[in-house]
């Protein structure tokens, strides 16, 4: 096994309308045992950026950076993706947190299974009538054997780690986990012209081309905000915007799925099929979003490669 402590993590941290909560993000990616660690906060277009909030911060493992316009946290990863180099990559968002050892017990346990993408189950919160956050429920467990994979209708969504692939599109893993950077790149990297509910194909994807390690204690700490992208009445689970965007992932999923069980009955190369995911993903990227992503990852790129040699403390 490698020296794990030599390894190079890259985490991006995607910033919009979390002001309140990114200094506590922050610090607990600078605090993790993990030291080989370069933490990007993106500020998505957001007109009120985080920068005064991480003024005291001179670890130079945190690299400030902000977008044009608002893009979108899928938009946002992509640009570190293709501006770092290291070879593992972190999603982390700017409202949660993680305890010391989150990314070092990931980070173990993808390179001992051999697998793409570490993720934990979830500590939720959520805010009482004064403001503090109060413990709620533990999102993410392995789906049992029998157990159903989709909800009953009008229930909520499960949340099963279930590397079984079925017809069904369903939340099987999550993106909040340590990647290897080679097979984001494989299928075509971190975006595909979606701000919302990306995250759930993604993690399909690399289901097909690759393998998802799990661990059952919740490393990761989630905030549900009413106001945020995944809870608000405009872009929840409930808004016309994310039921149709939920429409044109599926029918993605339905065709990559085809290119999948094609391989499995041996009739298509894996490269064959990580080819025909990657242009799945470019489908929804317009030319002008393309034109974005490679002028902001130019600047990212220039600011990475400006800033002196990280030596781990």
């Amino acid at each position: 096994m490698p020296d794990l402590a030599n390894l190079g993590i890259t985490a991006s941290v995607p910033y919009f309308n979390s002001r309140a909560y990114v200094r506590r993000a922050v610090e607990c990616l600078l605090a993790q045992t993990h030291r080989k660690l370069t933490v990007v906060v993106v500020c998505d277009g957001d007109p009120c950026p985080p920068w005064p909030e991480l003024a005291h911060i001179r670890d130079p493992r945190l690299i400030r950076f902000t977008l044009a316009r608002n893009y979108g946290p899928y938009f946002a990863h992509q640009v570190v993706l293709g501006a770092s180099e290291s070879p593992y990559f972190l999603v982390h968002d700017a409202d949660d947190w993680s305890p010391p050892a989150r990314v070092s017990t990931l980070l173990r346990a993808l390179i001992e299974d051999g697998s793409d993408l570490a993720f934990s189950a979830w500590q939720q919160y959520r805010a009482d009538s004064d403001g503090y956050l109060q413990p709620d429920s533990i999102r993410w467990r392995r789906r049992m054997p029998g157990e159903p994979a989709v909800a009953a209708p009008g229930g909520r969504e499960l949340f099963l780690f279930d590397p079984l692939l079925d017809e069904n599109f369903v939340n099987r893993a999550s993106h909040h986990g340590v990647f290897r950077r080679e097979a984001l790149q494989r299928i075509g990297g971190y975006y595909a012209g979606f701000r919302m509910n990306y995250d759930t194909l993604l993690t399909n994807f690399l289901l097909m081309t690759g393998r998802i390690s799990f661990i059952e204690e919740p490393l990761y700490q989630y905030v549900i905000r009413r106001d945020s992208l995944s809870h608000s009445p405009s872009t929840g689970a409930r808004s016309s915007i994310r039921i149709m965007t939920r429409h044109q992932l599926a029918a993605m999923y339905r065709e990559a799925l085809e290119h999948y069980r094609a391989w499995m009955r041996g009739e298509s190369s894996s490269v064959e099929l990580n080819g025909r995911i990657r242009m799945l993903v470019g489908r929804f990227v317009t030319p002008e979003l393309r034109q974005a992503l490679q002028v902001e990852t130019a600047r990212l790129a220039a600011v990475l490669r400006a800033r002196p040699a990280m030596i781990p403390t």
